[in-house]
């Protein structure tokens, strides 16, 4: 696992885009000896801060992807698969699993999937599923503002312009 260092950029999976303000051993209540921690301070969320172990079994932290990686989610919107699922509960879980791997791919996936569903609800006449709207939220904050933040780019004005691209027929 690649190792941060102060002032470094990177995406928490929990957290979003953040910047290393410190790197420090500390011993977490109830977790006993020191460990190695991040202190990251979250860009779109000024006012907290979230200390994570810098060796974990678990990926946490991820490099901010490249410019030209996230452009090409804009070119390949219509191109990228719905994600399938038999019923609600199921679709649940595969929204679920793909935000939990924080990949701006996966991420693109489970917008364009909930959005189309939501596109097509409202023009059958439906209501927006409450679960789809969550979903929405999720994925698509974790998503535009690692977007925004590689573009320089207001994070409504990158949202705007990934959705205007998906279209039902």
């Amino acid at each position: 696992m690649k190792e941060y260092k102060v002032g470094d950029y990177l995406v928490h999976e929990t957290n979003g885009v953040c910047t290393v303000n410190e790197i420090k051993e500390m011993a977490l209540a109830g977790r006993g000896s020191e460990k190695l921690y991040y202190i990251l301070a979250p860009v779109y969320h000024t006012k907290s801060q979230v200390v994570t172990p810098v060796h974990s079994d678990k990926v946490r932290v991820r490099d901010v992807k490249p410019k030209e990686e996230l452009e090409k989610l804009y070119d390949e919107v219509l191109d990228l698969d719905i994600i399938e699922a038999d019923n609600d509960r199921q679709r649940g879980e595969k929204y679920k699993e793909k935000i939990a791997c924080f990949e701006p791919l996966e991420l693109a996936r489970v917008v364009k999937t909930v959005y189309t569903r939501r596109l097509l609800r409202i023009k059958e006449g439906k209501k927006v599923m409450a679960q789809d709207e969550k979903m929405l939220d999720v994925a698509g904050k974790k998503l535009f503002e690692e977007m925004a933040f590689s573009f320089h780019e207001d994070i409504d004005d990158v949202r705007n312009k990934f959705l205007d691209k998906i279209k039902i027929d």
